[in-house]
């Protein structure tokens, strides 16, 4: 029986279509492409008798997976069924991709997940999950020490699609811009207090992908409106759009813990769409850094450095190719597909035939 990647993290489209949201796409989606197994991705479903399953229809779902993989699925029962599940055979993995525990305020996720705010989804019952968990898998080194005392840890760093992205074609004078959801990033953007002079002092124009209607980037930064751009969040079908109005990436991030735990798949995205890019120099882009791809500035001057030479389109054209190339080579889903094909390769062992019945959702 295929795996099932169960998660609740969808974007509803609005005419009754759900796309998995930009943590399933990475951690379920494309892994389950890399497993070389007819997975199912779906959301949570489950029977005492048989497990999780995967809902289907409103009040059915199906079950008899012997290795599901649980996503981002918090809720205070998801414990004591995780526990039920791994009594019935069916081996449990929780992929982890976040450091929760290290949270700033700032990010909208603190306050979604607050065990006082949110008593039935919130990170204390997520903590359960994951020392529950046969398996935990990893997005980061980071992740992997700090959860260091689980008794099956995997690293299986982020890969990319990228033939999902259309290759940006470098203008003379680039735009400089940002992909990202504001509330999420607290903190982040206010590092890039030297960009407003810089975008003065060259003449250049600033873009941000994500613009959700409501967080303004120039409370962030204190941009002119004159040299500043936005474009609408956009749902995973339609993410790759966002990257092609401008040239040049950056990737700011504050030096926390919560932003040592996090991959560099922004930087990924941006090599796919072949849009050279700067990066906070935290572990992870280091690491990126170190294989060829994309640069990192620990300071201001760094950070203008960067950006500077970037200018010339010669320089921005032969970084772009070869980010690509290494992406593709080294980066991608597909050169993921060896770590996501071990992992699957030690079945549970569930013994009921694939099933649809009817079922409790959570």
């Amino acid at each position: 029986m295929p795996v099932a990647f169960i998660t609740n993290d969808f974007t509803n489209l609005g005419n009754g279509t759900e796309v998995p949201g930009g943590c399933a796409y990475y951690r379920c989606s494309l892994p389950m492409f890399a497993s070389g197994q007819r997975g199912m991705l779906g959301r949570p479903s489950f029977h005492e008798r048989h497990g999780f399953g995967i809902r289907e229809t409103k009040d059915r779902a199906v079950f008899g997976f012997d290795t599901v993989v649980l996503k981002l699925v918090m809720f205070r029962w998801t414990p004591k069924q995780v526990e039920i599940a791994q009594s019935l055979g069916q081996r449990v993995l929780v992929d982890v991709d976040d450091a929760y525990d290290f949270l700033p305020e700032v990010n909208a996720a603190w306050e979604q997940t607050h065990p006082e705010r949110n008593k039935v989804m919130n990170r204390d019952h997520y903590s359960r999950v994951i020392d529950a968990a046969d398996t935990l898998v990893v997005s980061t080194p980071f992740l992997a020490d700090y959860h260091s005392d689980h008794r099956d840890v995997r690293v299986i760093r982020n890969g990319v699609y990228p033939d999902m992205f259309p290759v940006k074609h470098q203008a003379a004078k680039p735009v400089i811009g940002w992909v990202g959801a504001i509330p999420y990033r607290g903190g982040d953007l206010e590092t890039m207090d030297w960009l407003p002079g810089f975008l003065d002092e060259h003449d250049l124009w600033f873009h941000h992908s994500g613009d959700d209607g409501v967080s303004r980037i120039e409370d962030a930064i204190p941009l002119n409106s004159d040299r500043l751009t936005v474009a609408a969040q956009q749902p995973i079908s339609e993410y790759p759009s966002l990257f092609q109005w401008f040239d040049i990436g950056l990737v700011p991030l504050s030096d926390i813990p919560f932003n040592h735990a996090k991959s560099c798949i922004k930087g990924l995205e941006y090599a796919a769409a072949g849009i050279p890019f700067v990066a906070a120099a935290t572990p992870e882009y280091e690491y990126l850094a170190s294989t060829g791809v994309g640069r990192v500035a620990r300071t201001g001057d760094e950070w203008v450095g960067h950006l500077t030479e970037l200018l010339d389109v010669r320089v921005r054209r032969r970084e772009a190719a070869e980010n690509r190339r290494l992406v593709r080579e080294l980066h991608s889903i597909q050169a993921r597909e060896p770590e996501w094909q071990a992992l699957f390769s030690v079945p549970g062992s569930l013994q009921q035939a694939p099933s649809r019945i009817a079922a409790a959702f959570s």
